[in-house]
């Protein structure tokens, strides 16, 4: 049996100009990660990720903490898998709420709110419930039934390349997560973003593979970062 370690990316830069890197939350949050990977001794045969720079900076900061920064892994992962690469919030939020000619228009938006987290969470909820519906598909840049077939693709690749007693790490992001472990667990589409809104940043989700068939072993830990006593690591957005 075969191990997929499936880490959710450090907290990124929500509500600035460019949301695709780390904040400094997030840097500590990879570094921790890999700390902890580091103390219990997981002895991880290989490392990948997604395209997205956040993914790739997450990935760097466990390898760090993980004392990798000898190998070459840092600047190029045994594995870059598209199917770890988050779903497009920006295509699915326009789509939802065509009145905002732009994303930034609806941050603008968000961000005039009480409690902009919040807002935008609701308006989320909403937008992947409706792109899960599959009611009209063909205004999206990639339907549902498709980003549920790459996700889930991405991880038996990633099966296919480990031993029985291997193990591998991938660093994706929560929707990416969200819909694999729907899947696992067979649960209905309307159920993906009570999955989603779940999973904290560089939280661990466990995945057991033999046979090419995978089953969910842990979801959604974070305890890692518990342990290193400061309340502002645990994030969800």
């Amino acid at each position: 049996m075969a191990t997929i370690y499936l880490v959710r990316h450090g907290q990124a830069s929500f509500g600035q100009q460019d949301y695709d890197k780390l904040s400094p939350i997030g840097e500590q949050q990879a570094l921790i990660t890999g700390e902890w990977l580091q103390s219990i001794g997981k002895n991880l045969s290989l490392f990948g990720c997604g395209t997205l720079f956040r993914q790739r900076q997450t990935l760097a900061g466990i390898c760090e903490g993980m004392k990798h920064t000898d190998t070459a892994t840092t600047q190029k992962p045994d594995l870059v898998l598209s199917g770890l690469n988050e779903l497009d919030v920006d295509d699915i939020m326009l789509s939802t709420y065509p009145d905002f000619a732009c994303r930034r228009q609806l941050d603008r938006h968000v961000a005039q709110k009480p409690n902009p987290s919040q807002a935008f969470f609701e308006m989320y909820r909403s937008a992947i419930a409706q792109w899960a519906s599959e009611e009209d598909v063909h205004k999206y840049k990639e339907s549902w039934q498709a980003f549920k077939e790459r996700t889930l693709n991405a991880v038996l690749t990633t099966a296919s390349e480990l031993q029985d007693n291997q193990s591998a790490l991938l660093v994706s992001s929560g929707g990416v997560i969200s819909s694999i472990v729907l899947q696992l667990l067979g649960a209905p589409d309307a159920n993906a973003f009570q999955i989603n809104r779940h999973i904290r940043n560089a939280s661990i989700t466990t995945i057991e593979a033999r046979k090419g068939k995978l089953g969910l072993h842990g979801f959604n830990s974070y305890a890692h970062l518990e342990q290193a006593g400061e309340r502002k690591l645990i994030t969800r957005i």
